[in-house]
């Protein structure tokens, strides 16, 4: 009949065909994604779901990866676009919770406090159990693939940010369960049915407040961080700055090399300024921003330089070989000090070789 087992059959297979397909679509736009399938299994182990659940799963997620594996292999063989990324420490993964649960401290305890509430006293277990994973697995496995192979970004774990609202709303949904209490007639003497009505309205009233307060909480940190001045960088500004004070066929060096983004960005001002570092461009090399020369390659090309321009980075840590090099035979002659990045002149100590 319409509803047996076999119909039924057929029903949970399509469904299977669906979840498999929005699994590869969603990976075949970020290959990262195909993390989530590990989060998922562990969703089915701890819901201890039936043999025929993890067959129709693993039929699906097999699927899944079969379709991702082609644009995988294109991946790796691009992988040095990526090259700019560092070595993760643990701090990163503290990073990635902040930012997807913050922004502000106190936005960051107020969901930490739900998520723990959610996780410690779970009144769904199935939404925990599909939430939880989904927030854990993928940033340990990223972060421990970029221990071999640097890889982690936190924009690059974006589709695991859908499990802390689901969180936090289960904890809040338990926290306000547990503040509004159950009702008693023999205490209050009215219907049980009239006070839970009340109750759930008066909850759900707190809910559209408490939303309303964060959201206007929040909307100044939104309209900051779409300020000139939020930016970490200011490309934009230093590109005035390099067609304002440069001349053309005057040297230049990007420390690191990630730097030559604003050649890519804005080409027009640095168009008529000399890559002295540059050894192979980035579409010749497969690369991002290019491969540089060495420091020994770089000094003989310097030798007859009567000055130089340096565009760095202003972390000290993502500094490269290039400012020693300089510092070594020239001295800094101007200094521009950007959000994120610096713009410096330097001209040759002594006389050139």
């Amino acid at each position: 009949g319409p509803g047996g087992p076999e119909a039924r059959g057929r029903a949970a297979g399509w469904r299977w065909a669906a979840y498999g397909g929005v699994v590869a679509a969603t990976a075949l736009l970020h290959v990262f994604a195909v993390l989530m399938l590990a989060a998922h299994a562990l969703t089915l182990l701890v819901s201890r779901a039936p043999r025929r659940v993890w067959w129709g799963w693993g039929s699906a997620a097999a699927g899944a990866v079969g379709a991702v594996v082609p644009l995988a292999l294109v991946a790796r063989r691009q992988s040095a676009q990526i090259a700019w990324i560092r070595h993760p420490t643990p701090g990163r993964l503290w990073a990635v919770v902040e930012e997807f649960a913050g922004p502000s401290a106190l936005v960051l305890a107020v969901n930490l406090l739900l998520l723990a509430i959610a996780v410690i006293r779970p009144r769904r277990r199935t939404l925990t159990a599909v939430a939880l994973p989904l927030i854990c697995v993928p940033p340990v496995l990223l972060f421990a693939l970029a221990l071999h192979r640097p890889c982690f970004h936190e924009r690059y774990l974006l589709f695991a940010l859908a499990g802390i609202p689901l969180l936090a709303a289960a904890g809040a949904d338990r926290l306000a369960e547990a503040v509004a209490g159950r009702p008693a007639e023999a205490v209050t003497g009215r219907p049980v049915e009239t006070l839970a009505g009340r109750r759930r309205a008066v909850v759900a009233a707190a809910g559209v407040l408490a939303i309303g307060c964060a959201f206007a909480w929040q909307f100044p940190l939104h309209q900051r961080e779409r300020e000139p001045l939020s930016r970490q960088d200011d490309l934009a500004a230093l590109a005035a700055a390099v067609g304002r004070l440069t001349l053309p066929g005057e040297p230049v060096l990007y420390d690191p090399p990630k730097e030559r983004r604003i050649a890519i960005a804005y080409p027009r001002p640095l168009a008529g300024l000399r890559d002295i570092a540059l050894a192979t461009p980035g579409p010749a090399s497969g690369t991002l921003y290019g491969v540089d020369v060495g420091p020994a390659e770089l000094l003989r090309r310097l030798d007859g330089v009567r000055s130089a321009w340096l565009i760095a980075a202003d972390e000290p840590e993502t500094r490269g070989p290039k400012a020693p090099v300089l510092t070594g035979h020239f001295r800094l002659a101007y200094s521009l000090c950007l959000p994120g990045v610096r713009l410096e002149r330097y001209v040759r100590a002594g006389p050139a070789h």
